[in-house]
């Protein structure tokens, strides 16, 4: 008994344990190399800035954390994301980000929700930097 309790139990885990904690955010593959040195990019080069990318499933923010270390997250809101109005912006102090559809905030420099109904992070897509080039994918 206590072997078919500990199976269904590693059952279990496994199933909802790796749950998609992003239910409702389309996977879309994400694949982007971007050239700072490019004139359409130069924003990205000071620590602070950001810019907006198409990709993913409503676009992409990336910002420089500086160090040469950028983050790149999802604008598709984790909060209820079946809501067609649910697109993140960035406001006014570069550093916060909003969904005016639900009023949830995030911060941009690890993607955490510090406002709102949110509770979940933003979705954020792995990145490397060489100097030149940003890589950014899923």
């Amino acid at each position: 008994m206590k072997l078919f309790l500990r199976i269904l139990f590693s059952i279990l885990i496994t199933i909802y344990g790796c749950k998609n904690q992003y239910e409702g955010i389309p996977d879309i593959n994400v694949n982007i190399y971007i050239n700072i040195q490019n004139p359409q990019y130069q924003n990205l080069l000071g620590m602070g800035s950001w810019s907006y990318l198409e990709g993913g499933s409503k676009g992409i923010i990336v910002f420089n954390l500086g160090n040469n270390k950028f983050l790149a997250y999802e604008r598709h809101c984790p909060y209820l994301p079946q809501n067609s109005c649910s697109k993140i912006s960035v406001d006014e102090t570069n550093i916060i980000a909003v969904d005016t559809c639900c009023s949830s905030k995030y911060q941009l420099i690890d993607g955490s929700a510090i406002d709102g109904p949110a509770s979940l992070p933003l979705k954020r897509y792995n990145t490397s930097f060489d100097g030149n080039i940003i890589h950014i994918w899923n």
